[in-house]
């Protein structure tokens, strides 16, 4: 008979292996396939290195639940026990699903880069439909929740070792803002005017989305990562557990800005150094709440800086160094690397 031990180890694979794949919009929300799309392409990617050979090209997997209500259309067959069966021929399919991805409908292949996968779903009418696209040989993801004719969110699958420690989890996170958030050429509806420096409204909800994602595809099967998790302190914007051995992260989002918004949303007045300096220290507090409610073991203060002058915040990097709170500040441009660099002041030639 098994010990307690040996069932609470059992319990706790179970959990890290099932709950990091439960989606946590509503089951009917567009979004809430894109979570179990990521979630079975960041298992696959755990997986990749078991087999011998996997079939190259892109992949996509599609949301669309009627697609077989007339019949299944030409070119396409149903292919069992997708989402319980990986699969090492994923490269070069489209692969269109319903919201939970247990019927699934994949073409007859070939695709081998992300333009002919576009193509394809042009000519299938499915270039609003949700979906993510994938690269099996490097991991890259592209996530779309308008479909292929809308913004894309792109993402790096890396190699996560499953330990849950500071130096891990800042190489996640740099690897999506320098790949994704930095520069507008890759990831330009942050912006609602870039020229004038105004992001969107709530901008901060569409980070804590961006993070959540690409750190739910890269902890599959070794963390559970939550996103506006409940406690008696307020909401995390993200606790990330791992479950063996038991160790708990929560991390606090802020944006800095140049502008106070009214409530439909558009900039009305300034938003001054002073204002962002006590909006990032208020984050200092909640993220301190948090950690003690949540018994965790680190605390960090996410802060992505698209003010005109990235101006440094010694106030609240030295409170955070104080309350050992890991402060992390990631400058946002409204140009392209090229332009940026094209703008700085050159040095002159002359001492």
């Amino acid at each position: 008979m098994a010990t307690d031990t040996s069932k609470l180890e059992l319990m706790k694979e179970v959990a890290v292996t099932n709950l990091n794949s439960i989606p946590s919009a509503k089951s009917g929300d567009p979004r809430a396939f894109i979570e179990a799309a990521v979630s079975l392409i960041g298992r696959w990617w755990n997986l990749r290195s078991r087999w011998d050979t996997i079939a190259p090209g892109y992949c996509a997997l599609v949301l669309d639940h009627e697609f077989a209500a007339a019949g299944v259309p030409s070119g396409f067959s149903e292919k069992q026990l997708f989402r319980d069966a990986p699969d090492p021929n994923l490269g070069g399919h489209i692969h269109v699903s319903d919201f939970s991805l247990s019927r699934v409908f994949r073409d007859q292949g070939g695709h081998t880069d992300a333009d002919s996968i576009c193509r394809q779903l042009k000519t299938l009418n499915l270039c609003k439909a949700p979906c993510v696209l994938f690269d099996p040989k490097t991991g890259v993801m592209l996530a779309a929740e308008q479909g292929v004719s809308g913004p894309i969110i792109p993402s790096q699958l890396s190699a996560f070792d499953g330990n849950l420690t500071v130096t891990n989890i800042d190489n996640l996170i740099n690897g999506l803002y320098n790949s994704a958030l930095k520069f507008p050429e890759t990831f330009p509806h942050i912006w609602w005017k870039k020229e004038k420096f105004i992001p969107i409204f709530q901008a901060e909800k569409l980070y804590q989305g961006l993070l959540y994602i690409h750190l739910k595809g890269n902890t599959q099967g070794t963390c559970v990562v939550v996103r506006e998790d409940q406690t008696n302190a307020g909401r995390t914007d993200l606790t990330l557990t791992s479950l063996s051995p038991e160790i708990a992260f929560v991390v606090e989002m802020k944006v800095l800005k140049s502008f106070f918004y009214q409530a439909l949303g558009l900039p009305v007045k300034p938003f001054t150094k002073s204002d962002n300096e006590d909006w990032a220290d208020s984050g200092v507090g909640q993220v301190c709440d948090y950690r003690t409610a949540k018994q965790a073991k680190e605390a960090f203060l996410l802060l992505f800086d698209m003010r005109k002058k990235h101006e440094h915040l010694g106030k609240v990097s030295t409170r955070c160094q104080g309350q050992s709170v890991q402060y992390r500040k990631y400058d946002i441009f409204n140009a392209t690397a090229r332009d940026v660099r094209a703008a700085k002041p050159k040095r002159s030639k002359t001492r």
